[in-house]
């Protein structure tokens, strides 16, 4: 895990510049840094780095801008299946000075170019360079697990780990993106990954699954990884065994570390897999991590001490008792650092809880994003779910009933509690940008943006899933989860964030991911007596939140000021309204999280006009 960046253009770096280049970098990778330039014809390639070691931590030797023949790499991420990849190379002759990834990919590259991509399986983002041949290689993971951003006119192409980079690489500050703003405000954070903008204007998020070549002038996009959704449903207990085997191998693969490793620990199934899967099968002494939440709609902490007890681990319980009057200060130290609004109130916490566990000395993070999208973890999924089996009469009939009693009750979207929903009109999606009526009176403008889902298979089901893993829910997760772990120079690793896992969940008929009444069904079978049932066969999802009530007093007179204080954001936002709004006495959890996207928004605008 660490810092990239790199500039291909006619500027020639001073010491100084690279210095200061370097130090917006430092966070992500405190433990050394370096640069490298070639001169390519009339044009420099300027390449910079910063490394958190990981992989053989005290081997200068794996540095970076690491160098092998005519070829440089700079590589942020983590190649898991390094190992099997070196075997391979060694039989056909390559040698090795260190035990680290970096040297594995960057012959990778070497060896078969660049459909060495689609061997790897892992986290990266990558810039390959072979002086020879003069060909640049620019990739980017599967998932999008690791930033990477760019900037490009008809001279100059940049890039880098993060927006900053870019901004101290080319020396100017970029016009703020109002239009992402808004629908942020105006939709949630799901809007914001149907494209590639970011909050600056012509700074560009680079895609994930593709990459860049760099060729006699020429910048070719290439897409190396297609999602291909082939379900079979002769082969039922074959893909339960498949889903089993490459969840336990991604595990194993993410488990692969010269520090020590922290597992994140909820009451729910997805973390409490992994922990006990890593615990129980692979026999590690692993630590876990849990926040206790004094919001009773959000306490876990009965299922948490029955998973500490199941797992036996060296276990710490984080109690935040929140200064009200630091919330807008680490707030703010939060969103400078990201470049950007934070978007949930959730990867604030994060936040806070990461602080935590570096101080007790942890350098990976393990994490369950990815498991709602995987196996269908999420309300309308059930609802989905009903349409998928609706010429199944006796099926129908036997799940609308599981439907009515177990899990209607939980369900507070009221878009989302009329069990044919999806078979009355199955193009329904307001739930998904749920603009209720209290934003109606909030936004100065109305809007006729729409977003539409990508048609990736005519299961609703399972496009409903892949949109939400690809463009709306675990883009935001990643993008929070990376900037909150590399602000405390720690690696997050998602071990549900696997392709053949992706791959072998996706060919699961539809139908078999919820069974009477429980949703991610193939989860919750291969987990049999390594969870307790308790926790394994519970029906209630209560995720990882707050409201925003805990964190901020929209009494005191301090905050109100900052509320209603001169902002550009009142070019968005009615202010009368605001103050309604802010007079409540109660937030519902929608009104909850657009307080605290309008606090998020109105600091970044202040802070990068």
């Amino acid at each position: 895990m660490c810092g990239i960046a790199g500039y291909i253009g006619r500027k020639k770096f001073d010491n100084l510049k690279i210095r200061n280049i370097l130090a917006t970098m430092r966070r992500r990778g405190p433990d050394s840094n370096g640069f490298k330039e070639i001169k390519i014809e009339n044009k420099f390639l300027t390449l910079f780095f910063s490394r958190l070691s990981i992989i053989d931590p005290y081997n200068n030797n794996a540095n970076q801008p690491y160098n092998f023949k005519d070829s440089v790499l700079v590589f942020n991420g983590e190649i898991y299946n390094y190992i099997e990849l070196k075997a391979e190379l060694q039989k056909k002759g390559y040698s090795f000075n260190t035990e680290s990834d970096t040297e594995v990919l960057i012959k990778v590259l070497d060896c078969w170019g660049e459909k060495g991509i689609n061997r790897l399986e892992g986290m990266w983002a990558f810039y390959y360079f072979n002086n020879k041949k003069k060909i640049g290689i620019l990739s980017r993971d599967r998932f999008g697990e690791k930033p990477l951003f760019y900037y490009k006119n008809n001279n100059e192409f940049v890039f880098g780990s993060e927006i900053k980079n870019i901004q101290k690489i080319l020396g100017r500050k970029f016009q703020i993106n109002f239009e992402r703003i808004e629908n942020l405000l105006r939709f949630g954070y799901k809007s914001l990954f149907k494209s590639n903008d970011t909050y600056f204007k012509n700074i560009h998020s680079f895609p994930k699954g593709h990459y860049y070549l760099f060729k006699k002038n020429q910048i070719l996009k290439k897409k190396y990884w297609e999602i291909n959704y082939r379900p079979n449903k002769d082969l039922v207990t074959n893909n339960f065994q498949l889903i089993k085997k490459s969840l336990f191998n991604s595990i194993k693969l993410r488990l692969r570390s010269d520090v020590p490793i922290a597992f994140l620990l909820s009451g729910g199934i997805d973390s409490n897999a992994l922990a006990s899967i890593a615990k129980k099968h692979f026999n590690q002494n692993i630590s876990t991590f849990s926040i206790i939440n004094k919001d009773k709609r959000f306490d876990e902490s009965n299922y948490i001490d029955i998973a500490q007890k199941n797992l036996k681990t060296n276990h710490t319980n984080l109690k935040f008792d929140f200064n009200q009057t630091n919330f807008l200060k680490k707030l703010r130290d939060q969103i400078i650092y990201h470049d950007s609004p934070v978007t949930m109130v959730n990867s604030f916490l994060q936040f806070e809880l990461l602080k935590i566990i570096k101080r007790k000395g942890f350098k990976v993070v393990i994490g369950g994003l990815g498991a709602d999208e995987l196996f269908s973890g999420y309300y309308d999924h059930h609802l989905l779910y009903l349409n998928e089996i609706k010429q199944n009469k006796n099926l129908l009939k036997k799940s609308i009933n599981n439907w009515s009693k177990l899990i209607l009750p939980m369900v507070r979207n009221p878009y989302l509690q009329k069990f044919d929903l999806y078979i009355k009109n199955k193009n329904f999606r307001k739930h998904i940008f749920q603009e209720d009526e209290f934003k109606k009176d909030l936004f100065i403008k109305s809007s006729k943006t729409k977003f539409q889902e990508e048609s990736y298979c005519k299961s609703l089901m399972k496009n409903r899933m892949i949109n939400e893993l690809q463009h709306e829910i675990v883009p935001g997760g990643l993008k929070e989860d990376d900037l909150n772990s590399m602000y405390n120079s720690i690696e997050n690793r998602s071990p549900y964030l696997d392709s053949k896992l992706f791959q072998d969940c996706l060919n699961m008929p539809s139908e078999h991911y919820i069974r009477d009444g429980m949703a991610k069904w193939p989860l919750r079978k291969i987990i049999k007596n390594l969870v307790p049932d308790v926790i394994r066969l519970k029906k209630e999802k209560v995720g990882f939140n707050t409201s925003i009530s805990d964190v901020i007093d929209f009494k005191k007179k301090k905050n109100i000021n900052f509320l209603l204080s001169d902002s550009e954001i009142f070019k968005i936002i009615n202010r009368k309204s605001l103050i309604n709004l802010i007079n409540k006495e109660y937030f519902s959890g929608t009104e909850s999280n657009f307080l605290f996207t309008f606090i998020s928004s109105k600091i970044f605008l202040e802070n990068f006009k």
